[in-house]
């Protein structure tokens, strides 16, 4: 009895390694995120720690408008570009949803603020 209670905590703890690092976070973006900005970048890069597959992304702006946008590649890769994501100015939220490695939906949000422009206050 004891030997099958270690080898299922033994089996346990393997399991909770593995799933845990099959899973991925964002480690920088270009812009960085929450830095300000004067104008929308012409893209966004996402480097995250692994490998992932990009499903959607979406920007909600300061107005609360959704608005889906494109990225690249297409496929499995740890740098993905946001293409075009002409943010407004003031506050927005880029909302992503990809799948790890493991097959797992991750999602994540990242904040970009663009500066208000001295001709629109």
């Amino acid at each position: 009895m004891k030997r099958l209670v270690l080898a299922s905590l033994a089996l346990l703890a393997c399991a909770f390694a593995l799933g845990v690092g099959a899973h991925t976070v964002v480690e920088k973006t270009e812009p960085a995120t929450d830095a300000p900005l004067d104008s929308s970048p012409p893209t966004i890069e996402v480097q995250f720690k692994h490998a992932m597959q990009m499903t959607s992304v979406v920007v909600l702006d300061a107005a609360k408008s959704e608005r889906k946008l494109t990225f690249t590649p297409a496929t499995s890769a740890a740098l993905i570009t946001i293409n075009d994501p002409a943010l407004q100015a003031g506050r927005n939220e880029i909302r992503w949803k990809g799948l790890s490695k493991d097959g797992h939906v991750i999602t994540g949000t990242l904040v970009f603020v663009v500066k208000q422009s001295s001709a629109n206050p």
